[in-house]
């Protein structure tokens, strides 16, 4: 073959591949068919060696200037030679078939998704082999045939690297933008826990992990207060205050670590600890690509920055809706709540109930034990409330030693029954002996209640009639309760 023929044949070659591709399948679907017109071919193989394994991989064919996709593993035991003859020359000429054919080995290097040591940046050794038929026995491969395959094999090869870069710095460009629009979530007008939710969803889904799990660390880092998880189902489990004692010290003693199956992450700032996120392919026993480890750990610090500043702000608004004393919720985001609760049960024709406690002769324990007694009671009191309603009911301290409780869907007579139940309770309080001048003293509380709309369609009317019921039964007898509407009308104020 005259050399301008063949400069001009390599020529033809490298401006077929002189464009930017997308994958290294869809560079071989535009090199296979060029090789196949340049070298007069009547089918041409492309197998992937991994030489750590006795196969090799036939992924593609191409024919008539046409490339199919194949998926066959072919083994290389009895072919030792064959191989070592490509290893040493690059090439082998086949004496399998009745006709001509060609083996041609192709190297090049590609990102190692898979190495730690290297770090970012770290390129592993990757080998392909072609295999190139004439079905003509008279069109035998001369060694100037040979010479332009070994060419034409250098300059596929060089491609190759080229779209491997780029084919893994459009992922890596695809997972950054992607993770970036996932960080953006805290910043739209989703709640925190809905936003918490769309960013597990969507880092499972990128990364097509098994399950991510997320725990959540309480304001000061100390305690695990909340526990996510999502899987291949796409939902997402909640859980909070029932998460095992081990699982929590193992959550609180995990490290940040990578390896085939698991990743650890926590989730850190300025020093503290704000939640950990934990991938697992457990179930698929797909290994996780050092790739992965890069990009989630990147992302991994807006999102404990995101975490940090919502917790932040819970904790702002705790101290701004909260009584620091008793826990309770103050009066102002009561009335909020009672507004939006009035609301709901007009609209769905629901009844509510509204419940007065006075901590009684609460001015003489301040006047004769101190302050700090007092103040003792006030916690003690409110403590019992919180353990003893439903998840529903909502109390606060709506004043001094007055507490308010909003009873959702909840009737008179079940009104009663809670009241009741929260009398016997208070009841039960102990006080130190030290700070009761060495008395013990029972504490007992009197109570008003007022239902809607049985009594009153209006928020400061229903309050009216609670605070009525509450003045009734504290006439009658103290540690008692009553209801507005069993008062006698001449009883009513």
């Amino acid at each position: 073959m005259p050399e301008n023929i063949m400069k001009a044949q390599l020529y033809y070659f490298h401006k077929e591949l002189n464009r930017s591709f997308n994958s290294t399948v869809s560079l071989l679907n535009a090199a296979l068919p060029a090789m196949q017109k340049i070298l007069k071919l009547d089918r041409i193989y492309f197998f992937n060696w991994a030489k750590t394994q006795e196969i090799i991989a036939l992924t593609m064919v191409c024919k008539d200037a046409y490339c199919m996709d194949m998926q066959e593993n072919i083994s290389t035991v009895g072919k030792l030679g064959l191989m070592k003859e490509l290893l040493s020359k690059g090439y082998s000429v086949s004496h399998e078939l009745n006709y001509p054919a060609v083996y041609v080995i192709l190297r090049w290097k590609a990102p190692a998704p898979y190495a730690k040591d290297g770090g970012d940046g770290a390129m592993e050794d990757r080998v392909g082999v072609l295999r190139l038929e004439r079905f003509s026995k008279s069109k035998k491969f001369a060694q100037k045939d040979i010479e332009l395959i070994l060419e034409l094999a250098d300059e596929l090869s060089h491609n190759m690297v080229n779209t491997e870069i780029d084919q893994d710095n459009a992922e890596r460009l695809r997972l950054a933008n992607t993770l970036n629009g996932l960080a953006g979530v805290f910043a739209s007008s989703l709640r925190f826990n809905d936003a918490i939710e769309v960013i597990l969803k969507g880092v499972q889904k990128t990364f097509k992990f098994d399950r991510v799990r997320m725990y959540l660390f309480d304001y000061k880092g100390a305690r695990v207060r909340a526990a996510l998880s999502t899987d291949i189902s796409g939902r997402v489990l909640r859980r909070e205050g029932e998460i095992p004692a081990s699982e929590i010290k193992a959550v609180s003693d995990a490290e940040s670590s990578f390896n085939s199956r698991v990743l650890n992450l926590p989730l850190n700032v300025s020093g503290k600890r704000v939640g950990i996120l934990i991938f697992d392919n457990l179930l698929s026993r797909r290994n996780i690509t050092y790739l992965d480890f890069l990009h989630v750990k990147q992302f991994s610090s807006q999102i404990a920055l995101a975490i940090d500043n919502a917790v932040l702000f819970e904790r702002v608004q705790d101290l701004y809706n909260y009584d620091d004393l008793t826990k309770l919720p103050v009066r102002r985001y009561f009335n909020e709540k009672l507004a939006e609760e009035i609301y709901r049960s007009k609209r769905f024709d629901l009844t509510m109930s509204l419940v007065i406690i006075d901590i009684d002769f609460f001015k003489n324990i301040n006047d004769t034990f101190g302050h700090y007694t007092g103040d003792m009671v006030l916690k003690h009191v409110s403590d019992v409330i919180l353990k003893n309603l439903r998840q529903t009911d909502f109390p606060c301290r709506y004043g001094g030693d007055e507490i308010m409780i909003m009873l959702p869907r909840t009737n008179g007579n079940e009104a009663k029954y809670i009241a009741k139940r929260l009398s016997e309770k208070i009841k039960n309080i102990r006080l130190p002996v030290e700070y009761t001048g060495g008395k013990e003293y029972q504490i007992s509380v009197t109570q008003g209640i007022s239902v809607f709309p049985q009594d009153s369609r209006d928020a400061v009317d229903l309050f009216n009639k609670a605070d009525a019921a509450l003045y009734y039964a504290k006439q009658m007898e103290r540690g008692t309760y009553a209801l507005y509407n069993e008062i006698p009308p001449e009883k009513k104020v």
